[in-house]
């Protein structure tokens, strides 16, 4: 009876641990997951007549690593006059920025390439994330 006791509590303590939440990397106020859903109406080439809408998500995603942050970006779109699903924009159009490291600058609440020229400048403000200073659109913060 001791040896069960002894293992039910066992299992409830693991199961405790287990289940706690990990320390977030977000506490910094920049790391983090910032999304952006949009859709557009697609029209047909010749006869201009609506052929249904494109949705788009575009995620970027924010890492500390060291001193500094990597920046990934992910693009996909669904059709919803086709059946192909989510499909990667990596090589569409409207392709994701590339992979790249930036430093922070607390004053401008701004993320400054480490290669200047290739992407854009990333601005952050209140749990919305801008790219280029005088973006319009704007990615919400989840995480």
């Amino acid at each position: 009876m001791c040896r069960l006791t002894i293992g039910f509590f066992g299992i409830i303590g693991w199961a405790i641990i287990s289940c706690s939440p990990a320390e977030s990397n977000t506490s910094d106020g920049v790391s983090g997951v910032y999304v952006r859903e949009y859709s557009t109406e697609v029209l047909h080439q010749t006869s201009g007549n609506k052929v249904g809408m494109t949705t788009f998500r575009d995620t970027i995603r924010i890492a500390k690593a060291g001193e500094d942050y990597h920046i990934e970006n992910v693009k996909w779109k669904m059709n919803d006059y086709d059946q192909d699903g989510w499909q990667d924009m990596k090589h569409g159009e409207n392709r994701p920025l590339p992979e790249f490291d930036a430093a922070y600058d607390e004053a401008s609440k701004s993320l400054n390439p480490k290669s200047a020229g290739v992407v854009p400048t990333l601005y952050i403000n209140q749990g919305q994330l801008s790219v280029g200073k005088n973006s319009t659109i704007a990615y919400t913060k989840i995480n």
